[in-house]
């Protein structure tokens, strides 16, 4: 979302019991799940690595050619020798623009990361919002996202949260031709509508929590005759 600056600082948030879980993973449940960067992604983002618990998607944004999520999902899964009723969504929230699937992941860490939303989005938080999109992001050291512009819809309507989890001043953040630097524990608005990379110069892995968040959704309005239904899988259950 453009929010007319590069970057807004929006203070500190309790990240004490997130970091006491993200210094316990291992190497596995990092790299474990490989969906977003296979299916999701831009290029731009294949040098990180992610544990993603919610998503929006649209078919207009996948190159499969397939209409439904679900199918995404299995059809990625068959292809890695996965069981696709384990990486399954369990959610569906509808949305004016493109529907949020929440993702099993998000089963191990709720008790901790609900709060901690709650905290993020409060400065911006509407009746109607929807979180549309959460993950934990690693960018491993020495490694970098290339200059891109964050170009699908969603991205004009939510905001980019970034929560940052690691003290890693050697993270240098190029925002619309500005350097930033990002301070553990602090939530910054990121204008992903501008040009913007980032650099890991340092010899620690950047661990930050995305939080992207949809305050203003408009109705949603159904249309009668789209009755299709996912070949592969059965339609996720919608919660709202």
């Amino acid at each position: 979302m453009d929010i007319g600056v590069p970057l807004k600082d929006m203070g500190p948030v309790d990240v004490s019991g997130l970091i006491n879980v993200v210094e316990s993973l291992t190497e596995a449940d990092w790299t474990g799940n490989t969906f977003r960067q296979d299916a999701l992604a831009s290029g731009a983002h294949a040098t990180t690595d992610n544990i993603l618990m919610k998503t929006e998607w649209h078919p207009s944004v996948s190159t499969s050619g397939l209409q439904h999520f679900e199918d995404l999902v299995v059809v990625w899964a068959r292809a890695r020798g996965v069981d696709p009723e384990k990486v399954l969504p369990i959610a569906r929230e509808n949305t004016d623009l493109w529907p949020v699937f929440t993702m099993p992941e998000w089963l191990a860490y709720k008790d901790i990361l609900g709060p901690l939303v709650e905290q993020v989005i409060a400065p911006l938080k509407k009746p109607r919002g929807v979180v549309s999109r959460l993950a934990l992001v690693r960018l491993p050291a020495g490694a970098h996202i290339a200059p891109h512009i964050d170009g699908h819809l969603m991205a004009t309507k939510a905001h980019r949260i970034h929560v940052s989890l690691s003290s890693t001043p050697s993270v240098e953040y190029k925002i619309d031709g500005r350097k930033f630097t990002m301070l553990k524990g602090h939530a910054y608005d990121f204008n992903n509508r501008v040009r913007h990379s980032v650099k890991n110069n340092g010899k620690r892995a950047r661990i930050n929590l995305f939080v992207d968040y949809y305050p203003d959704p408009g109705l949603v309005i159904r249309n009668p005759l789209d009755v299709s239904v996912p070949l592969y899988a059965k339609p996720t259950p919608v919660i709202n």
